[in-house]
């Protein structure tokens, strides 16, 4: 993001701790982005984050280019690249089974650092000798599931029975198929706002005012204000009504449909034509 300064940098989260480590002593200023940000780096295996672009040495970003390859500049290119690799879940296996590590994976964007389209995983059943097998679960996949229950504002309640399916599940006991439904439902839905958020940010930057507080947007059919610091967020339409209301990163209110995301959808898609416009005019002023 030329903009803001900020390169994103994706990497095996295996080792994440690695580079991190290297960046550190490279004096590089770096801020990894909570994995229910990235959800689609997170399925893939990888650790997303954020460089700023002036603590880069010009040596670092050679031998960062050497070893990740050469930065991609084009956000849908990223997708491609991100979207062209194996889903790695990790699953529970007993103690006498073991899992092959996967390849490195390990990528610089530098358009953007959020994911671009909504990943939606549909568990799929598999037959084997006429033997119907249930979808694979993870304990990862019912800690991801909790996690969205807190941030969509659920009950207590809710979020208790949660961890009873969780404790059954560690015990041996399956996941049922309406646990099943409403787990991805939940987050589905923790997805689709997250995208809406991602997108609000970018809309705040490229037409948004700024005061010492927050970023406001006035739309032509929706208007935006945000405090990133604290994680606040809310849409509301011209008329008054709130669409979307976060405070400090949890909703409060969700009236979020797929044509309202659509409409930001294409919001974001001009942003992408503004930015790479104006990166050609600035190639154009160095010529």
């Amino acid at each position: 993001n030329k903009k803001l300064g900020v390169m994103g940098l994706a990497v095996d989260n295996q080792k994440a701790d690695t580079v991190t480590k290297w960046l550190t002593a490279q004096k590089v200023e770096w801020q990894q982005v909570p994995t229910e940000d990235v959800i689609r780096e997170t399925k893939k295996g990888l650790a997303v984050f954020n460089l700023v672009d002036s603590s880069i040495p010009a040596k670092t970003l050679s031998s960062m280019t050497k070893k990740f390859g050469a930065v991609i500049e084009s956000n849908s290119d990223y997708q491609q690249r991100v979207n062209s690799l194996a889903t790695r879940p990790q699953f529970l296996k007993p103690p006498e089974q073991t899992a092959q590590s996967p390849p490195n994976q390990s990528i610089t964007p530098s358009l953007s650092t959020t994911p671009s389209t909504i990943d939606i995983t549909n568990s799929t059943k598999t037959e084997s000798l006429g033997v119907k097998k249930s979808p694979t679960v993870t304990i990862d996949d019912l800690r991801n599931w909790y996690n969205a229950a807190d941030k969509l504002g659920k009950s207590e309640n809710y979020k208790k029975r949660i961890v009873e399916v969780a404790n059954g599940f560690k015990a041996g006991e399956q996941l049922s198929e309406s646990a099943l439904t409403v787990m991805n439902k939940d987050t589905f839905e923790l997805e689709k706002i997250s995208r809406l958020t991602q997108i609000a940010q970018r809309i705040g930057m490229v037409w948004g005012k700024s005061d010492e507080n927050s970023t406001q947007v006035k739309g032509k059919i929706y208007d935006l204000a945000f405090n990133t610091q604290q994680r606040d967020l809310t849409i509301s339409q011209k008329d008054g009504e709130i669409i979307l209301n976060l405070q400090s990163g949890k909703v409060q209110t969700n009236k979020v449909t797929p044509q309202i995301l659509q409409t930001f959808e294409d919001a974001n898609t001009q942003i992408d034509k503004i930015l790479a416009k104006s990166q050609t005019q600035q190639i154009d002023i160095q010529r």
